[in-house]
Order: structure tokens, then sequence, then C-alpha cells
């Protein structure tokens, strides 16, 4: 009697166990299909299923053609970063431009201010009018217009660099290139870089202004002092403004003038005109 009473609590007790690791094992498989782990946390079901399919999905090959398409791609966009600067577009005239964000464009009856800044303005005139005492008669303008086509830069403005004055090739157009250091009276430093041009019955000039207060810290050799008339103040040496110029033209100006310098031939290489 006492040993069937001791067999049948042993399996008992074997009942109970089996029982118990039944129910484990039914709540582990469940948790796993509903996406619990054995400590009931969530697991990311998702992100494993991209993982195993990544896995087992084997990477295409990319051809060499594939390969240089795409190289080629990425150097263009990299090489244009023009096509993030700031756009100025006048639809009106049909004419647009890129400039580099740190640049104000100014006003056409404003000036730079801060001699800290490089500014850009951008002038439309109506051709044969005469707005401001600097712009040319009717007369010369006509012929400024025609000397201009045949490929010659002719009439200066008043206070252009004489031996800055160039012609630029700008779309189908021939513009004037030049520089501007001084005007009015001895004391004036300026840093212009203008380009004129003339389209769709208007004289548009482009004038990029450049951090005069750099430029006479970086670049000290091309200035002096005339106590007599600007007390301390640094003014141009005027017999080596023209040295100034062609150190530029060179690639050898100090870098911050340099950059100025170099900035105004990509912005202009931006201009785009609508055909009409």
């Amino acid at each position: 009697m006492k040993k069937t009473i001791k067999w049948i609590i042993i399996a008992v007790i074997i009942i109970i166990v089996l029982i118990a690791l039944a129910g484990m094992y039914k709540f582990n498989y469940l948790a796993s299909k509903e996406g619990y782990n054995v400590d009931g946390n969530k697991i990311e079901k998702e992100i494993g299923e991209k993982i195993n399919k990544n896995i087992e999905t084997p990477i295409e090959e990319i051809s060499p053609e594939e390969k240089e398409f795409n190289e080629s791609g990425r150097t263009k966009a990299i090489e244009k970063e023009t096509d993030l600067w700031q756009i100025y577009d006048n639809p009106e005239v049909g004419i647009s431009l890129n400039y580099p964000m740190g640049i104000t464009l100014l006003k056409e009856n404003e000036y730079n201010k801060n001699k800290e800044e490089t500014y850009i303005k951008i002038r439309l005139k109506d051709i044969g009018e005469k707005e401001e005492p600097m712009d040319l008669s009717p007369e010369d303008e006509m012929k400024n217009i025609e000397t201009l086509h045949s490929g010659k830069f002719g009439i200066g403005r008043g206070f252009s660099l004489e031996n800055s004055e160039k012609v630029k090739t700008v779309g189908f157009l021939f513009a004037q290139d030049f520089m501007t250091l001084t005007r009015f009276e001895i004391c004036n430093v300026t840093l212009e870089r203008s380009l004129i041009f003339y389209f769709n019955n208007k004289e548009i000039t482009i004038t990029l202004y450049g951090p005069i207060d750099t430029l006479k810290e970086t670049m000290p050799e091309y200035f002096t002092v005339n106590e007599e008339n600007c007390a301390e103040e640094k003014i141009w040496d005027f017999e080596k403004q023209t040295n100034f110029y062609e150190e530029l033209s060179n690639g050898n100006g100090s870098s911050k003038i340099q950059e100025w310098f170099d900035l105004f031939d990509q912005i202009s290489e931006t201009i785009i005109f609508a055909h009409r």
C-alpha cells in the first residue's frame, strides 16, 4: 500500500513538471510569434526581417560603365557649387546670375557701407539716358556700343584703372571689364571690379565691391600716408596701382583679396540671357 502511494506521488510530480514545461514552451512560442522575447520586451521584427532580407538577397553588381557614369555625375555636381548660390533674376530684362550666400545685393541707390564686407550691385539703365554725372552722353554711348560689338574696349569710365580695361566675353556678348581703385579725391580708397555690357536696350553694370580694410592690412606695400591731406589714414600709392592689378591678375594677391578678385570671374560665368 505504501509503495502504491509512493508511486502515485511520484507520478503526480512528474505530471506537474511536464505540464509546467509544456506551458513554458507554449508561452515562448506565442511570445516569439507576437514579437516579444522571453523577458516580455518587444522585438523589432520589421528591422530584423529587413536585415535578414538584405543578407539573403545578393547585391547586384554595378557594371564598370554605370560606376564611371555615377562618379562623373558626382564630380560634376561638386564642381558646380555656383548652383547653391543666391540667384538674381530679372525676367523683364531677360538676365539672371548667381552670387555667393555671404554677399549682400545692393539696391541701385545704395553703396557699400561696411568696409569689411563684400557687396554686389546690378545697375540697369536705358540706353541713351544719362541718369548720373559719370554716365556717357547718348552720342558717346552709341559709339561705345559699336566699338564694343567689334571686340574692342571702347570708352573708359571716369575713374577706371587704365591697365585693367579688358574685353570679357559674356555669353554671346562682349563686355567692358575694369577696376576702380579711387575716385574724386586723393584720400579715397576704393576696391571695385565692374562689368558693363548692353542687352535688350539696357546698359547693364555689375559691380563687386571688395573689403577695403582687409586690403590695407594684407597688402600694405601698395599704400602710403599723406599726412598733409589725409592725416595718418592709409591711401593708395598711385605709382603702384598698376603693379597691384598685375599682381591680382597673376593670382599673387593676399588670400582674401585674391579670392574677391577671382570671385568676380566666377560670378560673370553664371550670367544667363533669355533669348527673345
